[in-house]
Order: C-alpha cells, then structure tokens, then sequence
C-alpha cells in the first residue's frame, strides 16, 4: 500500500470513497473559500485507490501556527497517522483533531500523542432512521406525540415543499438567522453559509425544504445526501404559531425525500447521549428527533493528536475562554 497527496484528476475517485459530506472533495474546496490549507490523501494498492481522507488547517490568527482537523474520516490507522503528521509540521500545527466516521464499538483510539479532545466538532452520538422500512412502519415505530404533531400539522394546512434553489437559500438563510440570534447560540457568519452553499449548489449533495403555513415558511431545513444516507445538519424555524407543528411535518416530509431518493439511511447529524434528561443544554432539540425513533448510535469520539505539547495546553487555556466570550456575546445579541 502506498499513500500519496491526491490532486484534480482523482476526485471522481476521491468521492467514491468517502461516505460523509464533510469529507466529499466539493467541501475540500469549500473550506479552501475560507482561507483554510487542506490535503487530501489516497491509499493505493497497485493503482487502485483503497482509500481516502481530506485533513484541513486553520490558521490561529495573528501567529504563525494553526490547527489540523480529519473529520469523519475512515478508520485512523498508524500509516494514517504518519502522513498528517509530516503535514501538520510542515504546517506549524499545534495539533489536529479526529472525530472517524466509525462506531465506539469497532476501533480504538490508542496512538502516541493521541489524547481525547476537552472540544468536540460534532455531537458523539446521532439517531440513524432506516428508511429501507415502509412509510406505515415509520409512523408506527414513532413516539406517539410525533405521529400525533403530524397530524396536526396536516390538519392545520402546513404545506411543505422543497426549495433547493437560490430563492430558497435565503429564505432558509434568513430563517435560520433569526432562529441563532432567539437562541442566542454562536453560528458563523452569513458569509460562511452563502460560500458552502455557492459550492455545494452545484452538486447533488444539499435539499432544502421549507414549511409554511397561511403563506409564512415557519420552519427550513438544509439537508445533505451523499450516495444511500440523507443527513440532517441544519434546521431553523420561527418562534410563531408553534401550534401548527411545522417543523414536526418538515422532518417526516424530509424522510419522505430520503426514501424518494433511494436513500437507506437518514442521518440526524447529533443528539445528546443515552443518560440525556430534561434541564441539559439542548434537550428539546434532542427529544424532538427522538420522538422519530431513529436508531441510537454512537461514535468513538473526538481526538486531539498533538504536535505540541506546550503550545497544545495554552491552546486550551485560551480557547476555553474565547468560547465562552463568543456565547456571552450571542445572549448579549439575542436581548
């Protein structure tokens, strides 16, 4: 086997491999759009690529170093290992962090220098749906309430559509917005979601789907589809006739695309662990996807394989506080 750095004439091989939208080549080039230095890998066996991972770094501003990120990527093996590394030097990392698309249960993440993360990127656990079962059997496996804020919605009149064009982006743009600044939740800028979508929009990877109600869209979901899984990574709504149940239809309309698509598996891109209860930090949002009684699943984590020790821990220091600077900063906003 060998490993080398991929370039142009291997993304359509590239992205046969990959199986989570983070890794796909198209979101290589839209971490390239935000200034950030990303590598691409291939493992070959013979001329065959067996194989492949993107690995990105982002500049810590106003110093010369900057942090690697390899997110949900294919089991992290020692060849693996040795190839970032000699990257990440010659990009002055401090370190880099691993979250593999891989359950707890399959791997192991026991490497030198390989240190759980004090942060992570993505939630640990999601809810996985099979949607290789019936429509009915969807509705009958769901929470009764779920079924029950269906029909609801139906009765009220909620219409649902899906928008996948650039009218609908800045309605669920705006949406979604609007929803961070209630919250008082940190989100990057509108600049970073307008340059994900100018990239994405030419591919067949993002659905967005609106709901609306009386001729308001209340509720907007981005979705992402990549070969047989539908993923659920962004979602919005207004805090306006919550009676109606709009985001409830969204979600079980957007499995309804998923099987339309041919898709086995909606991904609902996180939730909080097996011992979640009322009162934790995002709980509502979590029962929500609960009550469609996805499947539980659990990833191994997230890890930090360190370049620097010293300049790791003050990292931390730092970074811990910036954090918190950034969420007091949203709450100001949000009064």
């Amino acid at each position: 086997m060998i490993t080398r750095l991929l370039t142009d004439e291997d993304k359509t091989k590239y992205n046969a491999l990959v199986r989570h939208p983070v890794q796909t080549w198209e979101w290589g080039e839209f971490q390239k759009s935000q200034g950030h230095q990303v590598f691409r890998f291939g493992v070959f066996d013979d001329d065959k690529i067996v194989s492949a991972y993107t690995v990105s770094f982002h500049k810590i501003p106003k110093t010369k170093y900057s942090i690697g990120t390899i997110l949900r990527s294919p089991k992290v093996d020692e060849d693996m290992l040795k190839n970032i590394k000699k990257t990440a030097i010659d990009q002055n990392a401090v370190f880099v962090k691993f979250e593999p698309d891989v359950s707890k249960t399959d791997s192991d993440m026991h490497f030198p220098n390989m240190v759980p993360s004090p942060k992570v990127a993505f939630y640990p656990n999601t809810f996985l749906i099979n949607l290789t079962q019936s429509e009915d059997k969807l509705l009958e496996v769901m929470h009764s309430k779920t079924r029950y804020n269906i029909r609801v919605a139906n009765r009220y009149g909620v219409e649902v559509k899906e928008a996948t064009n650039d009218k609908g982006f800045e309605i669920y743009l705006k949406l979604l917005f609007d929803t961070t600044k209630r919250q008082g939740f940190y989100l990057h800028q509108q600049k970073y979601h307008r340059d994900m979508w100018n990239i994405l929009k030419k591919t067949d990877i993002p659905h967005i789907m609106l709901a609306s109600y009386q001729g308001q869209v209340l509720s907007a979901f981005m979705l992402f589809k990549l070969k047989d899984q539908l993923f659920y990574p962004y979602g919005a709504s207004l805090d306006i006739h919550r009676e109606v149940m709009a985001p409830t239809l969204l979600m079980w309309e957007s499995i309804k695309l998923g099987k339309k698509l041919k898709c086995k598996i909606f991904d609902m891109w996180g939730c909080l662990g097996p011992d979640a209860k009322e009162g934790d930090n995002g709980f509502g949002f979590h029962r929500f996807k609960q009550g469609f009684n996805g499947q539980p699943f659990e990833y191994i984590g997230t890890y930090d394989f360190v370049i620097n020790p010293t300049l790791y821990q003050l990292y931390n220091f730092i970074d811990k506080y910036r954090w918190k600077l950034l969420r007091f900063k949203a709450k100001i906003l949000r009064k």
